[in-house]
C-alpha cells in the first residue's frame, strides 16, 4: 500500500526534470569553446609550446602561415588562452559543438603575412589593441603605431637609432 501513495504523491507534483528551455547558466570562468581571432594572431608559437596534448600546431609558408587547432585532442586547461599574448584566444561561453567525425574537429584559420614597409621583408605585423596593451601607447600617436607595424628588425633599428641620438644628445648637454 505504501508503493501506491509515493506512486500517487509523484503523479501529482509537477515534473521536476529540466527542459531544453531551462538550461543551467555556465559559470563565469567556463571553458568551452577555443576561439582563435586571426586578425589578432601573429603566429608567434606560444600557444603550440603551452599547449601539452597538442592540440594546436602552426605550419608557416611563404606568403601565409595556418594555425590549426584539434578540438578531439584539446584538455581544455586554458594555458594557450593564457599565455597567448595578443590575446588572439579565448574561450566561449558555450560548449564546444557535438562532431561526428574526427576531421571536423580540426579548425584551419590562415594568417596572410605582409610586407614591412621600410624593408618589404615578410611579416605579421602587430595587431592596434596589442600595440597598445604590450607598449602603453594611445590609439592617437599614430606615429609610435606605424613604427610598431615594421618588422623586428626595422623596429630595432628605429630604437637604437633614437637611443644613439638620446646618448650622443645627453653627452653634448655635458
Amino acid at each position: 500500500m505504501n508503493i501506491l501513495n509515493i506512486l500517487f504523491r509523484n503523479l501529482t507534483k509537477p515534473s521536476r526534470s529540466q527542459t531544453p528551455e531551462n538550461k543551467v547558466a555556465f559559470p563565469r570562468d567556463f571553458r568551452g569553446e577555443l576561439l582563435h581571432d586571426p586578425l589578432q594572431c601573429t603566429l608567434c608559437g606560444s600557444c603550440v609550446y603551452v599547449c601539452s596534448p597538442a592540440a594546436i600546431t602552426i605550419e608557416r609558408g611563404e606568403s601565409r602561415g595556418t594555425w590549426a587547432y584539434d578540438g578531439g585532442r584539446c584538455t581544455f586547461c586554458g594555458r594557450c588562452v593564457e599565455y597567448c599574448p595578443t590575446e588572439a584566444l579565448s574561450f566561449a561561453n558555450h560548449s564546444a559543438p557535438i562532431v561526428a567525425s574526427r576531421t571536423s574537429e580540426i579548425t584551419h584559420n590562415e594568417i596572410e603575412y605582409q610586407r614591412c614597409p621600410r624593408c618589404g621583408e615578410m611579416m605579421i605585423p602587430l595587431p592596434v589593441k596589442t600595440i597598445q596593451h604590450l607598449y602603453h601607447v594611445e590609439a592617437d600617436r599614430q606615429p609610435t603605431v606605424k613604427v610598431y607595424k615594421l618588422c623586428e628588425r626595422c623596429r630595432n633599428r628605429i630604437h637604437s637609432q633614437a637611443l644613439k641620438s638620446s646618448i650622443s644628445g645627453t653627452k653634448n648637454e655635458r
